[in-house]
């Protein structure tokens, strides 16, 4: 399973979460993280405070990492 650091509600703190990743498709990239950075975005984000929040949540868009796999596209 992969493995991210998740919030589950608005207010609480991160915590382990493990989850299956779906099959890569034509258009995906597949990338190994190694370093993510989380910026005041994903803190809103987590806090919901956009009233758009679906939980569980693993906030973080500024990734460092490898490419493993490419999609056929």
């Amino acid at each position: 399973p992969a493995k991210g650091w998740a919030v589950y509600d608005p207010v609480g703190s991160f915590s382990l979460f493990e989850f299956e990743r779906r099959s890569l498709k034509d258009n995906d990239v597949l990338i190994r993280i190694y370093f993510c950075g989380i910026c005041h975005t994903d803190i809103h984000e987590a806090q919901n405070d956009w009233n758009v929040a679906k939980y569980p949540m693993v906030p973080g868009h500024e990734i460092t990492g490898i490419v493993e796999q490419v999609g056929s596209d």
